[in-house]
């Protein structure tokens, strides 16, 4: 009968590590040094001496140390079986069963070669009453040499292999610290560790101390074990609770298969308030939490390199025998909270406050949001700063109204199929539809009035006179007004803000900032000049795109202190430039401008005496409040505004005031929506 040949460049291939898993071919070392004392004479005193090597780390000098260099290579030595005919022979044969009672698939030494260019082994074993010695390298050649046993003087069994030649990809991932290696594997090996017959482990370099892994999980680890039982479609899970306080990055649940870590979970996406380390109240010492679950049923479907696991599932769908992968984290993470319960607790209160006070005093446009789907508070993640905490709350927002969208579109659709068999749900579903588009629209409207409130805050900041003594430029004022060089064509409604000249801007039918006469579309114009912002605007009467505009609206802004030129003759020149820039249709008749098109005109400045004196020669009235003065213009049929930037500002306020007292200051003497409830008493 002849013999398959195995190609191990092929297998190395075809088998996968992620740069994150630089560590795995060590891990696999290591188990399978306890598995060979388990199978030896030293099972009860067994012990495993990782030696790791740095590159270059013999050139440091005591007195010259200077950054810890990686590591180069890992000798792992235990005084197990050794490498016996069977064992070696089971090493040349992929794909062995000789350990497949321990979960091992056969394949494991081949992951030593995917990070390690070369393996040395030396090994000492007993047969017939005698001792051997079998040394040889194994790559991805393969081993040599073949003949390679011979008697041993030695009287004690073990072995000894040596991972050479760390590849740079992995040898960049891995960590360079001793102890974080030494904490590494016994997140890995855990199982073992859980074990009353874990060998005695030991990890040390030319650089620092010798550790005892065994001391460090009984120090650090062992007193915080607990475990929680649980079933999921007749198959028994086993979920072990660690607190760890330092050596992991993040709280982690680990999915093991044959004692040994398979997957890892980051359980801050399943657990939002897990973002942090957790420090106890009145204790200076936190910790992280780390989960092990163990299974038969996990055992039985890790792949053959135990990188991942093999779930039944297909295109989604999981078989009627088998467990799914969120089956199991969902049921975990409900043994979590238990186990965490009051740690969450005390991280929940300090969330919600956090929240609310943030809402409060912040974004009170999301009180709507929190009163009426209070889940929220347990979707935001913990420890938030400002900035990500409202762009959470404003994704929520956002949900709300695509699921509000959603249950509308399904109310249409049912009515239209419910013709004949209506719905005895119907009209509380739309009560609930209805109820959920007014509260979002309270929330909207208070997002609305706290951005009018934010920009009058930056505008005023725009008006104060800065540092140096100046006042910031024209453009900066003008820029919060509405953004330069841009036609209403290419910006959005919410990036202009009119309403702090007059509300009646808000809408109109084409805009102008700061662009050239030239270039706007409804009139025929050479000129150059360029309005701060030009407004043209259509009667409601009319439909037709070709009807004169009712309105054209300029906006003139001059720097705070500045008063060079004459802004009220500037503005005046605008419109007759306008006026005679007239357009005409193919029938010869003109549109766009026509003579009974009323020109609104505002002059934004400072009201110094140079410039009061320019409005009295314009017969302009002075207005009440002395700080703007008003007229109209018969022969352009304009009507003209000077106005101050401390009136602009003020009267924006005082326009607004009531939203903002409103939202900001609401009390509870002024709610007029009475419930029910007190109704029917009355």
């Amino acid at each position: 009968m002849g013999t398959f040949a195995f190609d191990i460049r092929g297998q190395l291939n075809s088998m996968q590590l992620a740069e994150s898993k630089a560590l795995w071919p060590l891990f696999e070392a290591v188990v399978n040094s306890i598995q060979a004392i388990e199978d030896s004479q030293n099972k009860n005193a067994g012990a495993i001496t990782i030696y790791a090597k740095r590159v270059n780390s013999g050139q440091q000098t005591m007195e010259q140390k200077g950054p810890l260099e990686k590591f180069e290579s890992f000798s792992i030595t235990d005084n197990g079986t050794g490498f016996d005919t069977p064992n070696y022979n089971s090493f040349l044969t992929a794909y062995s069963t000789l350990k497949i009672k321990k979960g091992c698939k056969g394949i494991g030494r081949f992951l030593w070669l995917k990070a390690f260019n070369q393996v040395e082994v030396n090994s000492t074993f007993q047969e017939e009453g005698k001792y051997f010695h079998r040394g040889f390298i194994f790559n991805a050649e393969g081993i040599n040499p073949e003949n390679n046993c011979t008697d041993s003087e030695a009287k004690d069994t073990g072995t000894t292999v040596k991972l050479c030649d760390f590849s740079p990809t992995y040898r960049n991932a891995a960590p360079v610290e001793l102890d974080a290696v030494a904490r590494k594997i016994i997140e890995h090996c855990l199982p073992f560790f859980l074990s009353d017959s874990c060998p005695q482990i030991t990890i040390m370099d030319d650089d620092s101390d010798p550790i005892n892994l065994n001391k460090l999980f009984n120090d650090n680890i062992s007193d915080s074990l607990d475990q929680d039982r649980f079933n999921i479609e007749g198959h028994d899970f086993t979920i072990y609770h660690l607190r760890i306080p330092e050596g992991v990055p993040t709280h982690q649940l680990h999915l093991c298969a044959n004692l040994q870590e398979v997957a890892t979970k980051e359980l801050k996406i399943y657990i939002p308030d897990l973002q942090k380390k957790i420090i106890p109240l009145k204790e200076d010492r936190g910790f992280f939490y780390v989960g092990y679950i163990t299974s038969k049923y996990l055992d039985s479907i890790v792949n053959t390199t135990r990188t991942n696991f093999e779930y039944d599932e297909k295109n989604g769908q999981v078989s009627l025998l088998g467990v799914s992968e969120d089956a199991i984290i969902k049921t975990a993470v409900e043994f979590i909270k238990g186990y965490l319960a009051d740690y969450i607790s005390d991280i929940k209160k300090e969330k919600q406050k956090k929240i609310d006070d943030f809402v409060a005093y912040d974004k009170p446009m999301y009180r709507y949001l929190l009163q009426k789907r209070p889940e929220v508070y347990d979707e935001i993640p913990a420890g938030l700063k400002a900035d990500a905490l409202d762009l959470e709350l404003h994704k929520h927002v956002q949900r709300w109204e695509r699921e509000l969208k959603l249950q509308g579109k399904q109310l249409e659709s049912d009515v239209k199929d419910a013709v004949n068999t209506p719905d005895s749900t119907f009209h509380e579903r739309f009560e609930q539809y209805w109820a959920g588009i007014t509260e979002l629209s309270k929330t909207c409207l208070a997002e609305y009035v706290t951005r009018r409130k934010t920009i009058l805050t930056i505008l005023e900041d725009a008006l104060t006179v800065q540092d140096d003594g100046k006042f910031k430029k024209e453009e900066a004022i003008h820029s919060v007004i509405c953004p330069m060089q841009h036609t209403s064509d290419d910006i959005q409604f919410e990036e202009m803000n009119l309403w702090i000249v007059d509300e009646r801007l808000a809408y109109h039918q084409y805009l102008a900032s700061d662009k050239t006469l030239k270039s706007m579309p409804y009139i025929e114009s050479n000129s150059r000049k360029e309005p701060d912002i030009a407004i043209f605007d259509r009667a409601f009467a009319y439909s037709d795109s070709d009807e004169p505009f009712s309105t054209v609206t300029i906006v003139e802004f001059k720097k705070p202190d500045n008063d060079a030129k004459n802004p009220i003759n500037q503005v005046g020149e605008y419109v007759d430039l306008i006026r005679q820039g007239r357009k005409e249709k193919a029938n010869g008749n003109t549109f766009s401008v026509n003579d009974g098109t009323l020109f609104r005109c505002y002059v934004i400045c400072d009201l110094t005496d140079k410039m009061r004196t320019h409005c009295m020669n314009a017969s302009l009235s002075r207005m009440p409040d002395n700080m703007g003065y008003t007229g109209f213009n018969r022969e352009r049929n304009a009507y003209f505004e000077v106005i101050s930037y401390t009136k602009l500002l003020a009267d924006a306020k005082r326009r607004n005031q009531i939203l903002f007292d409103k939202l900001f200051e609401p009390k509870l003497s002024e709610v007029i929506h009475v419930p029910n409830q007190v109704k029917e008493a009355n």
